[in-house]
C-alpha cells in the first residue's frame, strides 16, 4: 500500500440509515464518537443526528478518506465507479454475496475497476475495520471499550466478534480491529506491512484460515516478530496435502508440518487452541513499556496509555520462583515446569537466609516456596519483601489454595501493590478453588498482574515469554554468508545441462552436476547391455558391487526389486542386469528404462550412517529442506527435521541436533561422530543451487553415506 489504510481523517458511509436496526445505522452510529470529518450518503437524502445526507458520491463536498459500503451486491460495482470518480482511494465493503456464493464474475469486475483506479478495498462480506484510538469503528460491532495494545486480523468476522467479546471481559483491548473474510483484495500480508509501523501496536493476533502468499507472509512475519509479538491460530490445518506425491512412498512433509515450521521459523507464537491463543495475548499485552499508575482508581494503562508502545522484555528473568501454600499444587507444578524445560530459582544459603526472615520454622525456603497452609495476606506479603532482597531478580509464580482462613481478597490487594511498587518483577498467580474467589480474580485481572486460573497455564505463557525472548534479543549479525559454490556462473552451467532434460534429469548428467558443484559422489557406469554388464565388474575395479534401474517412472528402486546387492563376479553383474530387467516387465511394464547403474557397494559398518535429504518446492512456501535418517527412525517414528530455504550452515547443524536419533549420528557404542561441519556444508550447496536453478524442482539424496572422515552421495535425483 502506497498510502497507509491506517490514514483516516474523514469518512463516507453509503448507504447511511436513519432507520434503527439496519446495518446502516449501526455504521453511522458507532462514528459518535469520532471526531473527524463524516459523511452520510443516502439516495433519499434526509439527514441523522444534525448530520446531512448526501443523494450519491458525486455530491459529497470532499474527497473522504475512505468510504464504506453496506449495500446489496448488485450496487457495488456501480457505487464503486462512482468512488472511483471522485478518486476516494480506500473503501471497505461490507456487502457479501460474492466469490463465497459463486458469484466470482461480480468480485472479479471489482477488481478490476480497483486495479484500474489505484483503489485500496477491504472486502467482501468482512465485519470492517476499527481504529480504537480514534474512536473509529468502520464496523457494525459497537462493544469496543478502551484504547490499549492489540491489534487484531480476523479472516472471520464471526471469530472477531468473539474475540472482542471474550476480550473485554477480561480487561484486554485493541489499537485495531481488522476483518478480512474471503480476502478478494487486502491480504493478511498487507495489513502486517501497516502494523509494523502502527505506534499503537505492540502485539498482533491473528486469525487465519488460508494462507495465500506464504513465502512474503514469512518474510515480512520474520522481520516484524523481532520487535512485535505475533500470536497465530489457524484452521484448516490437516494431512491431506502431501509434498511427497511424486517422489516418495512415505508422506513425509505435510501440509500442517510446513505450516508450523514456518510459523516457528518466523518467530509467530502459534496454537491451534483458542484457548490458549487468548490466554498468551493477555500474557503478551501486559508487558508493554507503559508505566503504572498506583494514584489512579482506573486501570493503569488508561491513564499510561501512550504512543510507540513496546514489548519490553528485559525485565522477563529465565528463571521462575514458586510461592504455595500447598504440597499438591507443589508437586504439580515442578513437573509441568520440568517438561517445558523452564529453570526454577535455586537459591544460595545467604538467600535461603533472607527467605526465611519471619517465616515460620515449618515453612521451606527451597523452590517451589512452601509458606505452609495457614498463610494469610500477612505471610504472603511478607515473603514477596523478602524476595524483593534476594540478590538476583527471578520471574514469580504466586499460587495460593484457600482455606478457611485465608484472606484471599486482602492477599490479591498486597500481590497488585506489590507489581505497582516494583513493576520491573515479572508476577504471575495462580488462584485455585475459584468459587471462593471471583472478588480477588477481578482485583487481579483489572490491575494487570497476570491471572490463571490453572497453574499449568502460568508456566505455559511463561514458556512462550522466554522462546520470544531468546528469538527476539539483538544478536550479533553473522557475516555475509560465502557462497560455497566455484565461480559465478555454476547456476549457468547446471541450467545449460537441464535445457534439455526433462521430468527427471538423467543420471549421467546428474554427475556432471555433481562434479561443478566439488561434491563426493560414488561414480556410476551405465550400462545398456549384457555384454556392457560382463565388463563392468573389471570396468569398477571393486571386490563387490551393486545394480540398480535408472528411469523416471520409478524413485525407489527397492519397491519393485530394482536394486541388486553383493555382486561379486562378471556372472553374478550379467545375472542382475538380466533379473532387474525382467523385474521391469512384471511390476512397471510401461515404465521407460534408460540404462542399468552399476556402482562401488559400499558394505555398511557401524561408523557409517545414512543420512537423506529432500529439498522441495512447495507452491505455498517456495522452498523446504527436509533432513531424516533411515529406515525405521523416519518410517517408524516419523523424526524428520524441516526448514524454509534459503538457510545458513548454523540452521543446518541445529536441524541435526532437533531429530530425535541425533545421537547416533553423534555418538553409540564407540562408534566416531560424523563429521557434521562436512555434511552441513554438502547440503548448503544444494540448497543454495536450489535457489539459484529454478528448473529444479526437487532434489532427492537417497542417501548420503557419512563418517567421521568421509562422506558418499550414493543416489541423487533431480527433479525437473
Amino acid at each position: 500500500m502506497e498510502n497507509s489504510f491506517f490514514d483516516i481523517n474523514s469518512v463516507a458511509i453509503i448507504w447511511a440509515s436513519e432507520k434503527l436496526g439496519k446495518i446502516w445505522n449501526d455504521l453511522i452510529k458507532n462514528l459518535k464518537n469520532f471526531n473527524w470529518k463524516k459523511y452520510w450518503v443516502n439516495p433519499k437524502a434526509g439527514e441523522f443526528e444534525n448530520i446531512k445526507f448526501y443523494e450519491n458520491v458525486e455530491k459529497l463536498p470532499v474527497i473522504v478518506d475512505i468510504a464504506v459500503l453496506a449495500i446489496p451486491a448488485k450496487f457495488v460495482i456501480k457505487t464503486l465507479e462512482e468512488i472511483a470518480i471522485k478518486w476516494i482511494k480506500r473503501v471497505i465493503i461490507i456487502s457479501a454475496w460474492f466469490k463465497e456464493i459463486g458469484n466470482i464474475k461480480e468480485e472479479e469486475e471489482i477488481k478490476k475497476i480497483a486495479k484500474k483506479h489505484d483503489i485500496q478495498i477491504l472486502w467482501p462480506n468482512c465485519l470492517g475495520y476499527i481504529d480504537v484510538w480514534k474512536n473509529l469503528n468502520l464496523s457494525f460491532w459497537s462493544k469496543i471499550v478502551k484504547k490499549w495494545n492489540i491489534a487484531m486480523i480476523s479472516q472471520s468476522w464471526a471469530m472477531a466478534v468473539a474475540f472482542t467479546d471474550w476480550a473485554n471481559i477480561h480487561n484486554l483491548w485493541f489499537s485495531k480491529i481488522i476483518s478480512m473474510w474471503n480476502k478478494a483484495w487486502i491480504w493478511e500480508n498487507e495489513l502486517l506491512l501497516e502494523l509494523e509501523k502502527d505506534e499503537q501496536t505492540s502485539v498482533i493476533v491473528m486469525y487465519l484460515e488460508s494462507i495465500e502468499k506464504g513465502r512474503k507472509f514469512f518474510e515480512i512475519a520474520k522481520r516484524i516478530t523481532k520487535s512485535k509479538p505475533i500470536i497465530l491460530v489457524k484452521s484448516g490445518m490437516s494431512e491431506k496435502g502431501s509434498l511427497a506425491a511424486s517422489s516418495h512412498t512415505w508422506a513425509l512433509a505435510w501440509e500442517e508440518k510446513i505450516f508450523k515450521t514456518a510459523f516457528k521459523q518466523a518467530g509467530i507464537i502459534y496454537t491451534q487452541k483458542l484457548e490458549d491463543f487468548f490466554l498468551w495475548w493477555k500474557t503478551f499485552s501486559a508487558l508493554s513499556n507503559i508505566s503504572l499508575s498506583p494514584e489512579s482508581s482506573l486501570p493503569y494503562r488508561e491513564k499510561g496509555a501512550t504512543k510507540g508502545v513496546k514489548i519490553d522484555l528485559k525485565n522477563i528473568p529465565e528463571e521462575l520462583i514458586i510461592i504455595t501454600n500447598a504440597w499438591g499444587p507443589w508437586v504439580m507444578i515442578t513437573d509441568h515446569s520440568e517438561k517445558l524445560k523452564i529453570k526454577l530459582a535455586v537459591f544460595s544459603e545467604k538467600e535461603k537466609e533472607i527467605l526465611k526472615k519471619w517465616l515460620p520454622e515449618t515453612a521451606s525456603v527451597e523452590n517451589p516456596i512452601d509458606i505452609i497452609w495457614d498463610a494469610t495476606s500477612v505471610r504472603y506479603k511478607q515473603i514477596l519483601e523478602n524476595i524483593k532482597l534476594l540478590e538476583k531478580k527471578r520471574a514469580i509464580l504466586i499460587m495460593l489454595t484457600p482455606q478457611t482462613i485465608t484472606d484471599t481478597e486482602k492477599i490479591a490487594e498486597i500481590i497488585v501493590d506489590f507489581k505497582r511498587k516494583n513493576p520491573d518483577f515479572f508476577i504471575m498467580t495462580s488462584f485455585m478453588w475459584w468459587a471462593s474467589l471471583q472478588v480477588s480474580d477481578k482485583i487481579l485481572s483489572v490491575k494487570e498482574v497476570l491471572e490463571y486460573n490453572y497453574p499449568q497455564k502460568a508456566v505455559l505463557a511463561y514458556s512462550q515469554v522466554l522462546r520470544y525472548k531468546k528469538y527476539s534479543s539483538p544478536t550479533k549479525l553473522p557475516s555475509p554468508q560465502p557462497s560455497p559454490l566455484r565461480g559465478e556462473g555454476v547456476a549457468t552451467n547446471i541450467n545449460k545441462i537441464l535445457e534439455n532434460q526433462w521430468k527427471m534429469c538423467d543420471s549421467n548428467w546428474v554427475e556432471k552436476i555433481l562434479e561443478i558443484l566439488d561434491l563426493p559422489f560414488v561414480k556410476n557406469y551405465l550400462v545398456k547391455s549384457e555384454k556392457e554388464a560382463e565388463k563392468v565388474f573389471e570396468k569398477i575395479g571393486a571386490k563387490k558391487i551393486l545394480a540398480r534401474i535408472s528411469s523416471e517412472d520409478v524413485a525407489h528402486k527397492t519397491d519393485v526389486w530394482w536394486v541388486i546387492l553383493d555382486i561379486k563376479n562378471k556372472k553374478e553383474a550379467v545375472k542382475a542386469y538380466k533379473k532387474i530387467l525382467k523385474n521391469v516387465k512384471k511390476y512397471v511394464p510401461n515404465a521407460k528404462i534408460e540404462w542399468v547403474i552399476y556402482s562401488v557397494f559400499i558394505e555398511q559398518n557401524n561408523d557409517l550412517r545414512n543420512i537423506f535429504i529432500w529439498l522441495k518446492r512447495d507452491e505455498l512456501f517456495w522452498n523446504i529442506l527436509i533432513v531424516w535418517m533411515w529406515w525405521i527412525y523416519v518410517n517408524v517414528f516419523e523424526d524428520v527435521s524441516m526448514r524454509l530455504s534459503p538457510i545458513w550452515k548454523k540452521e543446518i547443524l541445529q536441524m541435526f541436533r532437533q531429530l530425535k536419533w541425533y545421537p547416533i549420528l553423534a555418538w553409540y557404542r564407540w562408534t566416531k561422530t560424523i563429521d557434521f561441519d562436512k555434511v552441513a556444508q554438502i547440503i548448503l550447496k544444494f540448497t543454495q543451487i536450489f535457489e539459484k536453478v529454478e528448473k529444479i524442482k526437487e532434489i532427492d539424496i537417497n542417501p548420503l553415506f557419512a563418517t567421521s572422515e568421509k562422506n558418499y552421495l550414493v543416489d541423487v535425483k533431480l527433479y525437473l
